[in-house]
């Protein structure tokens, strides 16, 4: 029954607004490169500024997930790398699966869940979104090309520079510690930006999802989908208990840790794929099916971390 209601009041929204989403750009037609910089440019940011002002993360907490997620990271770097190879992928095949389990939705969609399984505090979730962010667009860059353009750390360091949530991340924490409080103007329309972002993140979502080809099911694309909404979540957990005396992860900040693993794969995933020619039809079929079978994936996930004492 709870599971149920966690599919009803959590994911059920969701769904309706990426379905709506998906449906308008079927019948009318988005600019969706002008609604992912609205995104990515205003609505992320000042959530990730928010939160932070907002939230009751401490410098151990901003530790531990940055641990938690280099940590997971790593394992599954190494675990989908030598899975692909083991099945026979070829190498931009092994690239495109890779990049499908490391880069998850943690913006579009983990920051929605997150707000409404954890009563609209997405502190964790917006830290993460930095740590995505940073990766995506390094590593996933290099996974993508081929190594082309991996190579070159000042064009890889600028591209890291002009991400927004890097400076808005500064930021916000050089205005924590300086324990002043916001102007009520300022205050009054940031957070009325926060109020927007869960329509136009999903609204955006369900955009992109209907602009994506469809592929044939192959088992590569079952190993990245079971590694991706499978292993993640339970490598997520598993982290965490490793973790959970050393540096003391417990309670909402390990529940979710936990959740944020469980996301389907980040539609810019698949645009760098498609940027860099790199098994662009296999990489936009993840998104989809992730997404959609995410609605069952992620509400076991939130259900069974209430359920473990952390």
């Amino acid at each position: 029954m709870q599971l149920l209601q966690i599919a009803w009041t959590v994911i059920t929204p969701i769904f309706l607004l990426i379905g709506l989403g998906f449906l308008l750009q079927r019948r009318i037609g988005f600019d969706i490169q002008s609604l992912v910089r609205l995104n990515f440019w205003i609505f992320v940011p000042a959530l990730l500024f928010a939160q932070i002002l907002d939230s009751h993360l401490s410098g151990a907490d901003l530790l531990s997930i940055v641990v938690h997620f280099a940590i997971l990271f790593a394992l599954m770097f190494a675990i989908t790398w030598y899975g692909a190879k083991l099945i026979g992928a070829g190498d931009r095949l092994q690239r495109a699966m890779t990049a499908s389990v490391l880069f998850y939705n943690s913006g579009n969609y983990g920051l929605p869940v997150a707000k409404l399984a954890f009563s609209g505090d997405a502190s964790v979730q917006a830290i993460i979104i930095m740590l995505q962010n940073v990766t995506n667009f390094t590593i996933g860059l290099a996974l993508h090309a081929g190594g082309r353009e991996g190579g070159n750390w000042r064009q890889t360091l600028r591209a890291v520079f002009r991400l927004p949530m890097v400076y808005t991340l500064i930021a916000a924490w050089l205005w924590r510690a300086s324990h002043w409080p916001l102007p009520v103007p300022l205050d009054t329309a940031l957070h009325e930006l926060v109020q927007g972002l869960v329509p136009i993140a999903l609204v955006t979502l369900g955009a992109q999802m209907a602009t994506l080809k469809s592929h044939r099911f192959s088992r590569e694309m079952a190993l990245a989908l079971s590694l991706r909404l499978g292993l993640g979540p339970l490598m997520g957990y598993l982290i965490v208990l490793a973790l959970h005396n050393a540096l003391h992860i417990h309670g909402l900040l390990a529940q979710e840790l936990i959740v944020s693993t469980s996301f389907p794969t980040a539609v810019n995933s698949a645009l760098l794929a498609m940027e860099y020619q790199n098994e662009p039809d296999y990489a936009a079929a993840i998104v989809f099916y992730s997404t959609l079978f995410s609605a069952v994936t992620v509400s076991v996930v939130i259900y069974l971390v209430r359920q473990v004492a952390l």
